[in-house]
């Protein structure tokens, strides 16, 4: 007796072949019935014997395709239909928005790096997309870029007005074809096309990418459309270029990404170790830190800070024609300086002629700005710095769910988050949002997922800093239950909630700055801490913040601020303050000792006061600066540390690196190299962790330590903490998934909000 079933199942399953690979199984099966996309994400109805279905959802379930994810399988059993017969056997049918205004659970797939056999074809003569940059299948291509809505099918896509041609007609259709369905599908003949625009944005005649292939070979600056917006690229080995571009983006000396070719020629500029090589080729295709080679003939002019170089593999088939007839080719976020990703004509408007010398555009439509994601690896594990293209907008699991919550992030490093039942979905990378161009995206994007997503927050989330833009957006939003949420216990509840922790623990909380609960700057926090709620249990040692925003983008300030605070006897020499006047230097010195500045606790701001002692970084151009230059010092191989002193007969307990400044300025005295100051100074930090967790532990008997914050993009203290707490035997866990720094504080910021409701509900 023949039986009928209905499965629906909900994921990462638009866009992927999931249809067509649940066609294949339910035709080995023997089935018959249908599958179609709805907005909850795949069903399928299948009917046939009881033994054949349960091969077929185990089949399914057990292999689907390489690029879904399934989260959720739910299966109905429903009467038999007679008038199957008259189906032709099994048929994929038209996709049906089954819910409007209702949850749709798929998730949209990220973009695609391009596969294998895609790329084969483009350079081979014989076939008909031959040097076509345009080229996708349903492995590979854009996909969060280009949808419009969901389901995720053509109409709904930025290809909606390319009317596909005979042939392509012909794969698009054909169950056996790795076209079938595949939404992005065109040729030469029928889909989008190249142009390269001189600097008034007019038409060059030629072949597109051999003219701007010359123009890079020749020392220009190209805008260059890519998936999410526009790349400014020029060759990564023309000294002129990149000073011209650096200048115009006001980028003194901030890192720039490099792309290039192939695994192979990048492997002769950097180290790349098995698990590199592995994120490098995946289909996400992220911006890699990797370690310059001994000999490396890249122009240290690309990242003069660090021996790290942000590399990155062609990962379009336009970049890869493109880099087939040049060499590596700098590749950074196409903008002015502090402006949003441009990703329109309008947009383009602003850097070609005044910072490209010409563009090489497309006219197939970006739906949304995305950037390239950047990843470190560090022990074999992916520490993301920030999370975009290729990552965004794929969901999260959360420990728990409930109403659905929009969180929204920080002011820096800005990403916003929306719960949806169990799932969290971060948006892509935003920027920093005190530029309104940046806070209008921002806005803009917000408006975009909860379209996407078609839902309603019920509850929205913000940092306690409520004169952050994020914030003020939040306290805007009318008839929603506004959450805030502490900086460092939001960093803390987004490590615990991407390791789908729900006990209490010790949560580290190391960043630059964040309101405190105490009118004071917080930055270098202990906290017993779960999602309902923290206690701040021990903090580094404050000292004053001598200017605010002025202390953090001048190191120097916090050395003076640290001399006085520890040394008020000594008088600090005039070298903290390199091409200060002394009407400034003066200033600074008596606004410490007024005792006016606000206190600051920032681990963020002690990494600056001992690159600013050291005469590293006295002046910082980008976030982050200080403390990059200091780790680019350190010598693993170096051993001892300096004195620190954990006060924990107080409450909070107060770690003081006091002692660790003054041995710091007797080793600069003794002539003790660079290399070993600045390693002993981050044994010194790591040492001041597991000791300050050994001793909570003592106190509260809790194992599980987590750690957070932007100073745990460090990759040599992140390892040096790790190793240390796991030989005391602490259960560790820091972040794979979202970014330790501020881009991952949204994801805390719902995890609390949820948690909060639900006890509140509760009670």
């Amino acid at each position: 007796m023949a039986e009928r079933v209905r499965v629906t199942i909900s994921g990462q399953v638009q866009g992927v072949g999931f249809r067509p690979t649940l066609y294949r199984y339910a035709v080995e099966a023997e089935l018959v019935g249908f599958v179609a996309n709805i907005s909850e994400g795949v069903i399928a109805e299948v009917q046939g014997a009881g033994e054949s279905i349960e091969q077929f959802l185990h089949h399914l379930v057990d292999n689907p395709p390489p690029l879904a994810q399934i989260d959720t399988v739910t299966r109905v059993d429903i009467p038999e239909e007679p008038a199957i017969s008259r189906l032709s056997g099994f048929q994929i049918l038209a996709s049906s928005i089954s819910n409007a205004g209702g949850t749709p659970l798929a998730s949209l797939p990220p973009d695609l790096g391009t596969c294998e056999q895609c790329r084969q074809e483009i350079f081979d003569p014989k076939n008909r997309r031959y040097r076509y940059p345009f080229t996708s299948c349903t492995d590979c291509g854009p996909r969060f870029t280009l949808a419009e809505g969901l389901p995720y099918d053509r109409e709904r896509t930025a290809m909606k007005s390319f009317s596909l041609c005979p042939a392509c007609a012909g794969e698009y259709y054909s169950v056996q074809d790795r076209r079938f369905e595949a939404q992005l599908n065109a040729c030469a003949d029928c889909g989008p096309e190249l142009t390269c625009l001189d600097g008034q944005g007019r038409p060059l005649a030629g072949d597109p990418i051999t003219l701007a292939a010359t123009l890079l070979n020749n020392g220009e600056i190209l805008a260059i459309k890519g998936l999410g917006g526009y790349h400014l690229a020029c060759s990564a080995l023309n000294r002129t270029a990149i000073a011209r571009l650096r200048a115009a983006k006001k980028r003194p000396a901030k890192a720039l990404a490099v792309m290039f070719a192939s695994l192979e020629q990048l492997q002769g500029f950097c180290v790349v170790n098995e698990v590199e090589r592995s994120v490098l080729t995946s289909w996400q295709g992220p911006i890699v830190l990797c370690t310059k080679k001994a000999g490396c003939t890249l122009l240290g002019e690309l990242f003069p800070d660090t021996g790290n170089i942000g590399a990155l593999l062609a990962y379009t088939p336009l970049h890869h024609l493109l880099l087939d007839k040049t060499g590596p080719l700098v590749m950074t976020s196409g903008n002015r300086c502090g402006r949003p990703l441009a990703h329109n004509e309008k947009e383009l408007a602003d850097i070609l002629g005044s910072v490209a010398s010409h563009a090489l555009v497309h006219n197939r439509s970006v739906v949304r700005r995305c950037d390239d994601s950047v990843v470190r690896i560090i022990d074999k594990q992916q520490l993301v710095i920030r999370r975009s293209r290729g990552y965004v907008p794929q969901q999260i699991p959360l420990p728990f769910s409930g109403p659905s919550v929009l969180a929204c992030g920080g002011d820096l490093k800005n990403t916003f988050c929306i719960t949806q039942g169990r799932s969290a979905f971060l948006s892509q990378h935003i920027g920093d949002l005190k530029e309104l161009s940046v806070f209008r995206f921002y806005e803009e994007a917000i408006k975009d997922f909860t379209d996407l997503l078609a839902v309603q927050p019920e509850i929205v989330a913000c940092d306690l800093h409520l004169d952050y833009r994020s914030s003020r957006f939040a306290q805007s939003l009318h008839g929603v239950r506004c959450s805030p949420v502490q900086h460092h216990h939001a960093h803390i509840a987004s490590c615990m909630a991407e390791n789908l922790l729900t006990e209490k623990v010790i949560g580290v909380a190391f960043d630059g700055s964040g309101a405190g609960t105490d009118n004071t700057v917080w930055g270098g926090e202990f906290l017993i801490a779960d999602y309902c709620g923290f206690q701040r249990v021990a903090h580094c040692k404050p000292y004053p913040l001598p200017g605010g925003e002025q202390a953090i983008a001048q190191p120097w300030r916090m050395a003076l601020s640290y001399m006085i605070s520890e040394y008020p006897d000594s008088t600090p020499p005039h070298s903290f303050a390199v091409h200060r006047t002394d009407e400034e230097y003066n200033g600074v010195v008596s606004l410490i000792r007024s005792g006016f500045a606000p206190l600051t606790s920032s681990c963020g701001r002690l990494f600056d006061a001992v690159a600013a002692l050291l005469g590293v970084c006295s002046v910082s151009s980008y976030e982050g600066q200080a403390a990059v230059r200091l780790e680019s010092l350190v010598k693993p191989d170096i051993k001892g540390r300096y004195t620190f002193v954990l006060a924990s007969e107080i409450f909070p307990a107060q770690l003081s690196f006091g002692p660790t400044l003054g041995e710091i300025i007797a080793d600069l005295d003794k002539g003790i190299e660079l290399t070993v100051i600045s390693t002993k100074f981050h044994n010194t930090v790591s040492a001041a962790v597991v000791a300050t967790c050994e001793h909570l532990r003592q106190k509260r008997g809790i194992n599980t330590v987590v750690l957070s914050g932007g100073v745990f993009q460090n990759a040599f203290l992140l390892r040096q903490a790790c190793t240390g707490l796991r030989k005391k035997e602490f259960a560790v866990f820091c972040h794979h998934l979202v970014p330790p720094n501020d881009g991952g504080l949204s994801l805390g910021q719902a995890a609390v909000a949820l948690a909060q409701y639900r006890d509140t509900d509760k009670n």
